[in-house]
């Protein structure tokens, strides 16, 4: 029999466990690893499918501990075994006590910033056929001035220059962000893309008790730039700040 295992913490109660369902309906229980509690399931296979069915089961278990403690969540779809976890976290308990130190008291919370419908996003790298490729198309009809090849170079040169704006853009909003809601965030994950609907993605590791302040602070950012698009959400497990595990 395998183990389906949902997240690790530093000391959580077995009651805090009671009545919720875990994957496959089975319940969940605490395996004490050395100074670290994993929670864990029965499990009859070697890996499980992505449904919805399944990712929500994963998320109830975390969330439901993430209301009692601080968890170091798994990567949805971890099956293992009892000897091969309780090996893991004998060998990296140094780097766990660090990750513990690093979340302990702390929600992940979660700011998109997306380009808005107007803003020329149907560019290259969105994979909507635009860019070079409808630039060529649009070139194509006029070869009696320009050739195709020199068409294609002209599109091909408005589409690298477009990424390279999206890319300045990106970066803006990055520091920007950063200089509004620094000073109410531990810590910050940030991946800028230039490419497709989401310009900014900032995942914020925020102390639980200022997460009124950080509200406060998101709202003034979405009311300062009234005209692009926010997405806000939060708070959840830590997935951002902790490692891939096993």
């Amino acid at each position: 029999m395998s183990l389906y295992a949902y997240c690790l913490c530093e000391e959580l109660i077995a009651t805090a466990l009671d009545a919720v369902a875990g994957v496959a309906g089975a319940a969940p229980r605490l395996l004490p690893c050395g100074r670290t509690v994993a929670v864990v399931s029965e499990f009859a296979g070697e890996s499980l499918a992505v449904t919805r069915e399944h990712v929500l089961a994963h998320e109830r278990v975390v969330g439901r501990v993430l209301t009692e403690t601080t968890p170091l969540p798994f990567r949805f779809g971890t099956v293992t075994s009892e000897e091969r976890l309780r090996s893991y976290v004998a060998a990296r308990e140094p780097t766990l006590r660090a990750q513990f130190e690093r979340v302990r008291g702390c929600v992940e919370m979660s700011v998109k910033v997306l380009w808005p419908p107007e803003s020329g996003q149907e560019g290259a790298g969105d994979g909507q056929g635009g860019g070079a490729e409808a630039g060529a198309r649009g070139a194509a009809g006029n070869t009696a001035s320009v050739g195709v090849g020199t068409a294609f170079l002209a599109a091909k040169r408005r589409a690298l220059l477009g990424d390279e704006e999206r890319r300045g853009r990106a970066a803006e909003f990055e520091c920007w962000l950063a200089g509004r809601l620094g000073a109410v965030v531990r810590e910050t994950r940030v991946s800028v893309r230039p490419a497709g609907r989401v310009l900014v993605a900032a995942a914020h590791l925020v102390e639980r008790g200022r997460l009124g302040e950080y509200r406060a602070r998101v709202r003034q950012v979405v009311a300062e730039r009234a005209s692009q698009h926010f997405l806000t959400s939060g708070p959840w497990p830590p997935y951002s700040f902790s490692e891939d595990n096993p």
